[in-house]
């Protein structure tokens, strides 16, 4: 079912006060990167800041540090560390209701992730990728998404990431992903 946002089977933090307080630390550890010009700590930094505050519903604040992190990406030459932006910031644009951008930052982080370390993250850009097919009304490539995900999922014999992708096809299923 689509959420009042127009989302699909959005992920929220389980303990969002717990999250919110990383992120204040975080935060501060991120200005201190930045005043030391330490790049590869800023990156990593400006990833975790962005995706948390994507998880807390915070996309539009997250969004541009996650920009940041993705041209800081490019910059250090960091493949790895660029997929995960780029599906980081996809998600960002899918919940800020800007899915064509999405579309094209999740295609980018699949063409980028083999033969990196990234190509782990092979069923979470999947996966992610298929719920915003789903919001966009794109039924048929959302459930090609969602069956990549899951031979990769039982490949890594994940229970949690499995239920979650089975759930995201049972609802394709039922003819009602709304």
């Amino acid at each position: 079912m689509l959420g009042p946002d127009g989302s699909f089977q959005r992920f929220y933090a389980d303990d969002p006060q717990a999250l919110a307080a990383t992120v204040v630390t975080a935060i501060e550890r991120l200005v201190d990167a930045r005043a030391a010009a330490d790049a590869a700590n800023l990156l990593v930094l400006l990833n975790q800041v962005g995706a948390s505050l994507t998880v807390l519903g915070r996309e539009a604040e997250a969004q541009p540090l996650l920009t940041e992190a993705l041209g800081l990406s490019r910059q250090l030459g960091d493949q790895a560390k660029e997929v995960e932006v780029l599906t980081n910031l996809a998600t960002a644009f899918q919940y800020l209701g800007q899915r064509e951008e999405a579309q094209a930052l999740f295609a980018e982080a699949l063409a980028k992730a083999p033969g990196c370390a990234a190509w782990e993250q092979q069923d979470f850009i999947l996966h992610h990728r298929g719920r915003c097919f789903v919001e966009q009304g794109a039924i048929n490539e959302a459930r090609d998404c969602f069956e990549q995900a899951l031979i990769v999922r039982v490949s890594k014999n994940n229970p949690y990431y499995i239920a979650s992708t089975r759930r995201a096809l049972a609802a394709l299923a039922s003819g009602n992903p709304k």
